[in-house]
C-alpha cells in the first residue's frame, strides 16, 4: 500500500460492504510479491531488535512505565514507527532520537491503548463476532467504558463482561444510552405500583419489551412481566414508548419471559 510514510504490506481485514472506515483508505500498489515477503520477514525480526533497543533506551534514561509492544518498518526501511502502552505521559524524546541515530531513519513513537491493541490484533469475542474495536471505527470514538456501566445495567461485574483488552467490552458502552432511557421511564425497582384491583412491586427489569417484573403476591410465581403502556394508565410517573415505537406484540405460543430469580433486588 502507498501510505503517506512510504510503501507498507496490509493484509485485508474485511470488504468495504462489512466495515467502515475509520481512516482514509490506501491505494494499493501491487500484490505482494516473493521479493516482498522475504523483505518483510527480515523487517519482522528487524522490529524485534528496535523494540529492545528502545527498552534498553528507556532503562538508559531511566524512563519508567512505558511499555514497547511492537514495531512497523516501511519496505524502504526508511521509516519506523515503535507502538507503546504507557498509564502516563512519558517523555520519549531520548528514545526516539536515539533510535534515529542508531538505524538512520524516520522513527515515530505511537502511544496505543488497550482497545487500539486489540482492534490491532483482531479476532473474535465471546459473542462468536468479530471484535468491535476491530470492525467497527464507532468503537474508538465511544468514550471510556467502564464496571459503573454495567452496575446501571444490573449485570454484576464478571468475567464475562470483559472483552480481549481486559476492559468492559464495548457493547455495554454502545447499549448504555438505551438503559439510560429505559430506566428514566420506568419505576424503580421496589416501587409500589396498582394493576386494576391488584397491587405489586416492580422487582426486575426488561428493557427489551420495554416492561417491568412486578411481584403481586409471597410467592416466586406471583411474579408478572407487564408493559409500561399497562402500567402508566394507573401509575404516574411512568412513560411507555410512543404507540408507534412500541415493540411488536409476540406470535400465539410464544413463551413469556422467566421472572427473576428470588435473589432479585
Amino acid at each position: 500500500m502507498d501510505t503517506e510514510v512510504g510503501e507498507l504490506i496490509g493484509r485485508v481485514a474485511l470488504t468495504p460492504r462489512r466495515r467502515e472506515a475509520y481512516t482514509r483508505p490506501y491505494d494499493i500498489v501491487r500484490l505482494v510479491s516473493e521479493s516482498d515477503r522475504e523483505r518483510e520477514d527480515r523487517h519482522r525480526e528487524l522490529g524485534r531488535e528496535v523494540r529492545l533497543e528502545a527498552e534498553k533506551l528507556a532503562r538508559d534514561h531511566r524512563i519508567k512505565g512505558v511499555r514497547f509492544i511492537g514495531c512497523d518498518v516501511s519496505l524502504d526501511g526508511s521509516y519506523i514507527e515503535v507502538k507503546y502502552q504507557s498509564d502516563r505521559d512519558v517523555r520519549l524524546a531520548p528514545v526516539s532520537e536515539g533510535l534515529r541515530e542508531r538505524y538512520d531513519a524516520h522513527v515515530r513513537l505511537t502511544r496505543f491503548s488497550f482497545v487500539e491493541r486489540a482492534a490491532d490484533a483482531g479476532g473474535c469475542d465471546t459473542c462468536g463476532l468479530p471484535l468491535c474495536c476491530a470492525v467497527w471505527s464507532g468503537a474508538r470514538s465511544m468514550g471510556p467504558v467502564n464496571v459503573r456501566l454495567a452496575r446501571q445495567q444490573g449485570v454484576t461485574p464478571n468475567d464475562k463482561i470483559l472483552g480481549s483488552c481486559g476492559e468492559v467490552k464495548c457493547c455495554m458502552r454502545y447499549e448504555h444510552d438505551v438503559y439510560k432511557e429505559f430506566k428514566e421511564r420506568a419505576p424503580f425497582k421496589n416501587t409500589p405500583v396498582r394493576l386494576g384491583e391488584r397491587e405489586g412491586k416492580v422487582v426486575d427489569y426488561s428493557m427489551v419489551k420495554d416492561s417491568v417484573f412486578v411481584k403481586f403476591g409471597p410467592k416466586r410465581s406471583d411474579t408478572e412481566l407487564v408493559t409500561l403502556t399497562a402500567l402508566a394508565r394507573e401509575n404516574e410517573g411512568i412513560v411507555p414508548l410512543d404507540a408507534g415505537d412500541e415493540p411488536e406484540s409476540e406470535a400465539p405460543g410464544t413463551p413469556e419471559a422467566e421472572p427473576p430469580g428470588p435473589d432479585a433486588d
